[in-house]
């Protein structure tokens, strides 16, 4: 599996050694077999945090930092990296599952109310926030992808025109998306989300709108994907699906 190499900030080790306590266990019920088939691709080495600390960093160093940063979330951690692994479930449903359970173990035993438990809880949705995004996609190992959904397209008597159409994330892991419109093979009219793009979880959709005030005939539609092979700031995008759309007469 790719495995992630990120910076871990000082605000974030401080807070996993304020809640660097064991804790009570919460694992999901899961069906048998997928727990058996998870359970196998486990490693001794796969724990909470990035791979740097212990692949870069001296043994000795390692031994003092792991048990801050795992605090009480090593098995979670293992179940999620095991999950992310062995990719029979999106990866929405193995970030998903993983807070779930780290939520659990704050709760578990404790005044949800206390102290102790509103750190855990914070460090669990630190957790979950680092892996819910490009940098977890890359880490799946998913294939690009996605589709156009259905169009809402409308054309003013100035000659301005609107579609509004939603991408499909049809595939295991979380996809950043931007739709433009363009000429056939010609100039771009109009792009969104500006110049960024937009976070699909696995399984959900997004609606981008699109116009401009230019008259002519038929128009196209483009949705691009960041490649989720590469984690360049810029330079990474792909077309996933063109659709050409009739201009509609003014109305």
């Amino acid at each position: 599996m790719r495995r992630l190499k990120l910076t871990v900030s000082t605000g974030l080790l401080a807070l996993a050694a304020c809640a660097a306590s064991p804790g009570i266990d919460r694992a999901a019920a899961l069906e048998p077999g997928y727990a058996a088939r998870e359970d196998a691709v486990r490693k001794p080495s796969d724990r909470c945090g990035p791979e740097f600390i212990s692949d870069n960093l001296p043994p000795s160093l390692v031994a003092v930092m792991a048990p801050a940063l795992d605090g009480p979330f090593r098995p979670v951690c293992k179940r999620h990296d095991a999950c992310y692994e062995l990719r029979e479930r999106s990866q929405a449903w193995c970030d998903q599952r993983m807070h779930e359970e780290m939520i659990g173990i704050c709760n578990a035993g404790r005044d949800p109310a206390s102290f102790g438990a509103r750190t855990c809880r914070m460090r669990a949705e630190a957790y979950y926030r680092m892996v819910d995004n490009a940098f977890g996609a890359y880490a799946y190992e998913g294939v690009t992808g996605g589709r156009l959904g259905g169009a809402v397209i409308s054309a003013g008597p100035d000659g301005e025109l609107e579609i509004c159409v939603t991408a499909e994330n049809n595939t295991a892991l979380l996809q950043q998306y931007a739709v433009e419109l363009r000429w056939p093979g010609g100039a771009r009219i109009d792009r969104a989300p500006g110049l960024g793009v937009r976070s699909v979880r696995a399984g959900d959709a997004s609606d981008f709108c699109v116009g401009g005030s230019q008259t002519g005939g038929d128009v196209e539609l483009r949705l691009l994907a960041d490649r989720t092979d590469s984690l360049a700031i810029s330079g990474d995008t792909v077309v996933v699906e063109t659709r050409r759309i009739a201009r509609p007469g003014p109305g």
